[in-house]
């Protein structure tokens, strides 16, 4: 069975994970010293938030050059290190990979904006649409996730050019040959220096209707109302992306046994696991796997989370690979924003994570129950935080350092060093690994055992799921694999529930966790 099907994926914000150079950031070097860590915790894969080079408008996702490291996290010598440390624990590594956009600062653009070198129409320009009265007006009514319109007017090319985030984001033209040619050997670079596999930023957005036609609007029924009222039907999601995709997947075949897994934004806030399916293809030539993120959108509810979970199956192709995440950098930590800061809750949505059908996805700290922190104007980097302040925190909240124990600066970094963020007020409380690693009634304790359950029963990386009729505040479901077999049954109220399932006829593991 391939890794990226039984394994467990670690995403790590290599800012927030561990100082080894001593200025207050996270580093390659520092991620390299805790592996340890990891392969005692059974993690199976490491997945790097971007560590090229970058003027990190976007702290990171805006890329300068996608063939080196950028020197606030080292060298490429320190990330040949990493793989190979890694590697000789049996974990993969995994680089995050933007191929919708990239810096305007990086040599593309400014080829592209100069009319240079070939590259006039690697990214999108238009002559936008001249109103009534002469006056100059972009070419549709596309709008950016952070807000505002999709289109800036550059007066050095004398053309709007699109972005669908930043303004500093300018998106690629993947309409143009050359541009998925050099992409994919940007790919290949990775993949030659022995990475195991991409994350793929956004994949949905990559290719754009032709026409540059504008969305179709649409009243959101959520109050209050979003920012942007469209139906994001000409700017992301076009068939195209799909047989790129397909020709993506033959390039990391040619390496073995590597993995893609892909952020499918969804529309708007309005999550589409049927859409995020699509990208599976029919299980072998497309994405290995593909986010669906209905989970973080749910509260705590074992009625809403087995309702999500099965539209998630049903929406996978027969022969495709479901993947399960909780929390990542761009969202509230699932501590705080559905646990409430209650173990016993995260003990319920480990076992969640852990034992359903798919590949989990951990984000660094979840397993000690980091929450986010609620951080001061004056320390927030994040640039939407600051845009939107106060009535958005931007991302910063759920991306303060790991706590690793609870003397200074939770073991991040060296007691006399200032941290790129404040370090959680927890840490000092028994949050950290330290805390954590030898109290076998911890929540630390409790993901290792998940883990390490995984790896030694067959059926809960390879059986079937099947849910089982219960109480609404009990999520029940089997899992079973030859002779072997599991019951899962979570109950998520504070009192006691009727049990699904009673009597011997299961003759296997059975799992009962209560709340409180």
């Amino acid at each position: 069975m391939s890794w990226w099907k039984h394994g467990v994926v670690y995403q790590i914000y290599p800012r927030s994970f561990h100082d080894a150079s001593g200025d207050g950031t996270g580093d390659l070097a520092g991620i390299c010293e805790k592996l340890d860590y990891l392969a005692w915790l059974g993690i199976d894969a490491i997945w790097l938030s971007p560590v090229f080079p970058s003027p990190m408008r976007d702290f990171g996702y805006d890329v300068q050059n996608y063939v080196d490291i950028d020197p606030l996290f080292g060298t490429l010598e320190d990330f040949d290190r990493l793989v190979a440390e890694a590697h000789r624990r049996d974990i993969r590594v995994v680089l995050d990979l933007v191929m919708n956009h990239t810096s305007d600062l990086h040599p593309w653009f400014q080829d592209s904006r100069h009319r240079r070198n070939g590259r006039d129409d690697w990214y999108m320009w238009s002559d936008g649409i001249r109103g009534p009265l002469g006056r100059r007006r972009p070419p549709n009514n596309w709008r950016a996730a952070f807000g505002g319109p999709a289109w800036t007017w550059d007066p050095e090319r004398g053309q709007y050019y699109l972005h669908l985030f930043l303004p500093e984001q300018p998106d690629l033209n993947w309409r143009h040959p050359a541009v998925e040619h050099a992409m994919f050997r940007q790919a290949e670079f990775w993949l030659d220096r022995g990475a195991d596999g991409f994350r793929l930023d956004v994949i949905n957005y990559i290719v754009k209707d032709a026409a540059l036609r504008s969305n179709p609007y649409r009243l959101h029924r959520t109050f209050p109302r979003r920012h942007d009222q469209q139906n994001h039907l000409r700017d992301r999601n076009q068939p195209e992306t799909h047989d790129i995709l397909k020709r993506f997947r033959s390039l990391l075949d040619r390496y073995g046994a590597t993995m893609a897994v892909g952020e499918i934004y969804p529309n708007e806030g309005v999550m589409e696991p049927a859409v995020s399916a699509t990208y599976l293809g029919n299980g072998t030539d497309e994405l290995h796997l593909a986010f669906d993120f209905s989970l973080l959108a749910r509260p705590f509810s074992a009625v809403r989370y087995r309702r999500a979970l099965e539209t998630w199956y049903q929406a996978i192709p027969g022969s495709g690979w479901p993947c399960h995440v909780l929390s990542n950098h761009d969202k509230s930590r699932a501590m705080t924003r559905v646990c409430r800061g209650s173990i016993g809750r995260a003990r319920i949505l480990a076992a969640m994570l852990l034992l359903q059908r798919g590949t989990p996805f951990l984000y660094y700290g979840e397993e000690i129950g980091m929450q986010d922190s609620r951080l001061r104007r004056t320390e927030l980097q994040d640039p939407l935080g600051r845009k939107y302040w106060p009535l958005f925190p931007g991302r910063d909240p759920a991306r303060t350092p790991m706590q690793w124990n609870g003397r200074t600066n939770a073991g991040f970094c060296l007691p006399g060093t200032r941290p790129w963020l404040p370090v959680h007020e927890s840490a000092a409380r028994g949050c950290s690994v330290e805390a954590q690693r030898d109290d076998p009634e911890s929540l630390l304790a409790w993901y290792r055992f998940l883990i390490q359950l995984r790896k030694t029963r067959p059926e809960l990386t390879r059986g079937d799921l099947e849910f089982l009729p219960s109480h609404r505040d009990v999520l029940a479901w089997t899992r079973r694999v030859g002779g072997s077999s599991s019951i899962i049954i979570l109950n998520f109220s504070e009192t006691m529930r009727p049990s699904p399932h009673e009597g011997p006829d299961l003759r296997g593991l059975e799992v009962r966790i209560t709340h409180g």
